[in-house]
C-alpha cells in the first residue's frame, strides 16, 4: 500500500473515506497506480483529507495536478499540497478583474491538460479527471486524441451538462447528479450559504440596512434547500425559477413565486441566485431598488455576470468583508470585497465581488465531518471510474451509494 506523504497528514481525517477505502479494498488492488491525474477543486482542508485518500489508492502524487479556485482558496491547504509533492495551480486575477473567472480558470485546465499531454509515460494507464464545473471534462475532450485513455468523475450538476453535451467518448461517473449528493448535500451548502449571508450582512451592519426578505432565483437541489433555511431563519423569500414546474412546487411548498424577474425586486430586497449559470445578467440590474444587496449562492462569478458590473467602479465603491471602505482595490482578489454600484437612482451592493458567499478563507465551509458525505462520494466515483469502459455520463453504483449514505447516517446520529 502507498503511504501518504508527511504533510498530507495535517489534515482532518474523515471517517466515511476510510469506510470506502474499505469497500474497494484498496490496500490490495491500489486501484488508481499509473494514471496521470488531473483535479479541478476547492483547495479546503477537506480536499486534502481526499487527496491524501488518493494516494493511500495508489495514486503518484508526482504525476498529479490540481487546479484550484482563488476565491475558495484555503491558504493553509495550499501550502500543504504543495510540501506533499503535488503541483498545484490556483489562478487569481491579473492586474483587472473585468472577466470572467471561469476564463481565468479555463486557461488553467488546459495548461495542465496540454502539460500532461506531453509528458503522458506510455506505460501509465492513462488520464483520471476529477472535476467541479465540467471544465476538465471540456478541454480534455477537445484536447485529447480519442487513443488516449480518459476517465473522470465529475461532481456538480453544471458539469454534468457539460459532459451530456459532450459526443460520449470516456466514462464520466455523475455524481453531481447522484441521489446521495442531492439529497443529503444540499441542506448542508444551505445552510452555510445562509449562515455566512447572514454574517456579511450583520458585519457590515454600517454599509446596508436590516433586510429580510429574499428574492430567491433557482429552485434546484440547493435553491429549495436555501429556500427552507431561509425561511427557517425568518427571512420572507419569494422564489423565481424559470421552470414552471419549479415555481409550481416552490408554491406547493409556501412560498411566493413570481413569473419574471422584474416584479419582486420592486421592493428593496437580498437578491440571492443559485442556478449554476446567469441567471440576472447586468443589463437586468438597473430595475433594483436603491439599497439592494446581490449574494451569490452558486457558482465561480456566474450568476450575476459579476465582471461585468466590478467594471468602472472607482476605488470610493469598494469595501472589505467587514463593510469598511477600502482606500486601494486588490484587483487580484475580488472575492474578499463588497462593490457598491452606483446608478442614477442610488446605490446597490454586490457582496464578495460576486463570488459565493460562504468562502471565507478558512480550512472549510461546512464542517469536515459533515462534508466528508461529499468527499467519500468523490472517492467512490474516483474508484468506480479507474474500473469504468462506458463512454459517456455513469452512474454513481448505487449500492455504494447506499453504503456511504448508511454510514453518514450512523455518523450524524453518533454526533448528537
Amino acid at each position: 500500500m502507498t503511504h501518504p506523504h508527511p504533510s498530507l497528514a495535517t489534515f482532518p481525517r474523515l471517517p466515511l473515506l476510510d469506510h470506502v477505502e474499505e469497500i474497494f479494498d484498496v490496500k490490495t488492488s491500489q486501484p488508481l497506480a499509473g494514471f496521470s491525474i488531473v483535479c479541478v477543486q476547492h483547495l479546503l482542508a477537506s480536499t486534502g483529507a481526499l487527496i491524501r485518500s488518493l494516494s493511500r489508492c495508489g495514486a503518484d502524487l508526482s504525476r498529479m495536478q490540481i487546479i484550484g479556485k482563488g476565491y475558495s482558496t484555503n491558504e493553509t491547504a495550499l501550502r500543504m499540497l504543495r510540501e506533499a509533492g503535488i503541483r498545484v495551480l490556483n489562478p487569481g486575477f491579473r492586474g483587472s478583474a473585468d472577466q470572467p473567472y471561469d476564463a481565468i480558470l479555463a486557461h488553467a485546465v488546459q495548461s495542465a491538460l496540454t502539460r500532461i499531454q506531453d509528458t503522458l509515460r506510455t506505460t501509465g494507464r492513462g488520464v483520471l479527471l476529477l472535476d467541479d464545473g465540467g471544465h476538465a471534462l471540456a478541454h480534455a475532450h477537445a484536447l485529447f486524441p480519442p487513443e488516449l485513455p480518459v476517465v473522470a468523475v465529475e461532481q456538480t450538476t453544471r458539469g454534468i451538462r457539460a459532459a451530456n453535451a459532450l459526443e460520449p467518448r470516456f466514462p464520466v461517473v455523475n455524481i453531481g447528479r447522484s441521489r446521495a449528493k442531492l439529497h443529503l448535500e444540499a441542506p448542508l451548502i444551505a445552510a452555510s450559504m445562509v449562515h455566512h449571508l447572514q454574517r456579511l450582512l450583520a458585519s457590515g451592519r454600517d454599509l446596508f440596512d436590516d433586510l429580510d426578505e429574499v428574492f430567491l432565483i433557482g429552485y434546484g437541489a440547493v435553491g429549495r434547500a436555501v429556500a427552507f433555511r431561509l425561511r427557517a431563519e425568518g427571512y420572507g423569500v419569494t422564489v423565481f425559477d424559470k421552470s414552471g414546474e419549479a415555481r409550481r412546487a416552490a408554491a406547493a411548498e409556501g412560498f411566493l413565486t413570481s413569473d419574471d424577474l422584474h416584479t419582486p425586486l420592486a421592493r428593496r430586497c437580498v437578491t440571492a441566485a443559485s442556478t449554476g449559470g446567469v441567471s440576472f445578467p447586468a443589463d437586468l440590474h438597473a430595475v433594483l431598488r436603491p439599497g439592494s444587496v446581490l449574494a451569490n449562492m452558486g457558482s465561480s462569478d456566474l450568476e450575476f455576470a459579476a465582471w461585468e458590473l466590478r467594471q468602472g467602479v472607482s476605488v470610493a465603491g469598494v469595501y472589505d468583508t467587514q463593510g469598511r471602505e477600502l482606500a486601494d482595490d486588490d484587483p487580484e482578489a475580488p472575492w474578499d470585497r463588497h462593490y457598491r454600484l452606483v446608478g442614477e437612482q442610488g446605490c446597490r451592493y454586490l457582496l464578495k465581488g460576486g463570488f459565493p458567499v460562504d468562502f471565507d478563507g478558512g480550512p472549510d465551509p461546512i464542517s469536515p465531518s459533515a462534508i466528508q458525505l461529499t468527499r467519500a462520494l468523490l472517492l467512490a466515483g474516483v474508484l468506480q471510474a479507474s474500473g469504468e469502459t462506458r463512454p459517456g455520463v455513469v452512474p454513481l453504483d448505487e449500492n455504494i451509494q447506499q453504503l456511504i449514505m448508511t454510514a453518514y447516517a450512523r455518523s450524524v446520529a453518533e454526533s448528537r
